[in-house]
């Protein structure tokens, strides 16, 4: 990452800007903080929040190759909209704006103009052999006591033993275990938002943001993120912004002075039906979409009207901002069916258009893959026009849960995943997409498989072999548990070790039980296997339908081969390695990737009830 990037964080940008007049007026907020030269668009609009803001009269000093071609008042008072452009040759460096009005007060404006990165200085997207790993920050390590507390508007005791309350897990904590996360094979986070969540209550999840455009204090705040990308990318490691165009939190400085027009239902509080199969049911009644895409998540959470011209542009400005501020592989869209279709494929589509590498996958919640193809690159009629080249799978989330837990018949168990696979032609991408068994959201897998151990490895082993990039939930390598029915506080406990308090520090091995430490190497030598293989970035996958209850799929590329074996019996079976003659033909031999192991393919093996089995073949 480049050195200019931390000038980002200079407090300039973040901090109420004023001259030495008696007469000055304070900018509170400005939206975006600065720009880059050399997007497709030559314009950038950007909104000013000050007090009588929408009565000043604007200018802009003289700066080559730009101009001041807009200047609007908002409906509210303290809100105006600044309309810049460039011409091809403006050079990088500083604007300075200046508004009147007519009672003698001013404002003045700095704003920075920033040269964009070059397409060679972009950072990859995300590829199948990368393995993605989800930490929620505030609950994974605390390496920086001093920001549990750090100022904001609505301070909250940091306390672990209130469960929604903030903990103090910080981004200083997960630099403080990136070696430990290279060492698992992770090549790629995904961290729940880490912008400003300033909200009166619960703040701790990051899903009510009051600034896009700021990184928490208390996780350490700009200077800190800025320094984990950067140690990331000196190790080859990408990083995945979690953001939410639906909604922000109510705490946000635009719900609490909103322009008219920024948000649906903007004077009462309607909620969502939370229906997102009303985005593509052929028979839904006009109101059943209306509420799915336009009420408010829950009464903290205000639901943006993307319509709004001022607010489109903004968030398309916010995520291209993001991506040359951070150097980002990749971005996670959050509640992606409950937002406006038509104006998500344009944010993508503009996203892509501007950084053809980036990595976009959104949360879509639903049910079977058809739902998913409904939001995303599709080959579906009349969907076509999508323009998210990949969803959250939950479709094949779902199968390989069942496939844990559930006895393996024609199409139960482990024939769900062969059959939701089976179903990727819906699909133009669906090595796009992000692939898990748990999250945030839903309880963990150790517990939903009620910590039966073969079941876990069976799961695990599906999603660290299937198409599709993986991600692993925090805590997975050492069996965290979280069970189902008790709220989602129970899916976000804190990784032990984390804190110096902790009596155990499960980062090292020594205070790991002997069945954590099996299943850490287990998924460590799983993990690695993939991050490390260009078999998963240009092979080719393959699957076999379940037979005598055995499911297997596979990865070929050229004389590389990978055969994984899944029982889901309960009885001992014998597999003859002639069913999987195409993907066995040139190949003489197999490694177990977790015993060592060897065997001939003439001879077969046995493979025990309810057990995996990933071989490498070998010549």
């Amino acid at each position: 990452m480049k050195a200019t990037i931390s000038s980002l964080f200079a407090l300039l940008l973040f901090s109420p800007l004023w001259s030495k007049s008696s007469k000055a007026i304070i900018l509170e907020h400005m939206a975006p903080t600065h720009w880059y030269i050399g997007f497709q668009d030559p314009s950038v609009e950007i909104i000013i929040h000050a007090k009588e803001a929408g009565s000043f009269q604007f200018s802009l000093a003289p700066y080559a190759g730009a101009s001041l071609i807009k200047s609007e008042a908002g409906t509210h008072p303290d809100i105006a909209y600044l309309t810049l452009q460039f011409s091809s040759e403006t050079p990088a460096g500083w604007l300075q704006i200046s508004g009147k009005n007519k009672q003698g007060q001013v404002m003045s404006i700095p704003f920075e103009l920033k040269s964009r990165r070059s397409r060679a200085e972009q950072a990859p997207g995300l590829n199948q052999s990368d393995v993605q790993y989800l930490i929620f920050p505030d609950r994974f390590a605390n390496g920086n006591p001093n920001n549990d507390h750090a100022p904001v508007r609505h301070a909250e005791k940091a306390d672990r033993s209130a469960l929604r309350a903030r903990h103090g897990g910080d981004l200083e904590g997960i630099i403080q275990h990136l070696d430990y996360l290279q060492a698992l094979g992770v090549t790629a986070l995904w961290l729940n938002p880490v912008q400003e969540s300033d909200q009166e209550g619960e703040s701790f999840h990051g899903y009510g943001l009051t600034n896009h455009y700021r990184i928490d204090p208390r996780f350490g705040g700009d200077a800190a993120y800025a320094k984990l990308c950067q140690d990331m990318r000196q190790r080859g490691m990408k990083m995945v912004m979690d953001i939410i165009p639906n909604h922000p939190g109510s705490s946000h400085w635009m719900y609490e002075n909103p322009d008219q027009g920024w948000f649906n239902f903007q004077d009462s509080f309607v909620q969502s039906n939370f229906r997102a199969h009303a985005n593509h049911d052929p028979y839904a009644d006009p109101s059943e979409k209306l509420l799915n895409n336009s009420g408010a998540f829950v009464r903290t959470m205000p639901d943006y009207n993307q319509n709004n011209p001022h607010i489109a542009r903004y968030f398309k400005q916010l995520y291209l901002w993001w991506v040359e501020v951070a150097n980002l592989s990749g971005y996670r869209i959050d509640t992606y069916p409950f937002v406006d279709q038509d104006y998500m494929n344009e944010l993508c589509a503009t996203l892509m258009e501007e950084y053809p590498n980036l990595s976009i996958y959104g949360e879509t919640w639903v049910y079977n893959a058809a739902e998913q193809a409904s939001y995303c690159q599709s080959r579906v009629q009349g969907y076509e026009k999508n323009t998210m080249p990949g969803v959250t799978d939950f479709a094949l989330c779902w199968a390989m849960i069942e496939a844990a837990n559930k006895p393996t018949n024609w199409h139960e168990g482990l024939s769900r995943v062969y059959m939701t696979l089976s179903q990727d032609f819906l699909y133009q991408q669906a090595h796009a997409h992000c692939t898990f068994v748990d999250n945030h959201d839903m309880a963990r897998i150790w517990s939903v498989v009620h910590e039966d151990l073969d079941a876990w490895k069976r799961a695990m082993g599906l999603l660290l072999t299937s198409r599709g990039i993986p991600c692993v939930y925090y805590g997975t390598e050492i069996l965290m548990p979280g069970a189902e029915g008790q709220g989602d506080a129970y899916y976000r406990f804190d990784f032990p070790g984390g804190w110096n308090s902790d009596s155990l520090n499960k980062f090292d091995a020594a205070d790991r039980s002997p069945l954590e430490q099996e299943a850490f190497l287990w998924l460590q030598n799983l993990m690695r296997f993939r991050s490390q293989n260009s078999l998963f970035e240009s092979g080719q996958f393959h699957q076999f339908s379940a037979k005598d209850n055995v499911y297997a799929n596979a990865w070929t590329q050229s004389n590389r081969a990978m055969l994984n074996l899944f029982s889901g019996s309960p009885e001992t079976h014998w597999v003859d390695f002639k069913r999987y003659q195409n993907i066995c033909q040139g190949f003489n031999q197999w490694r177990n990737l977790q015993t060592g192991e060897t065997g001939t393919l003439e001879q077969g093996l046995n493979l025990d009830a309810g057990k995996t089995v990933h071989l490498e073949l070998l010549p």
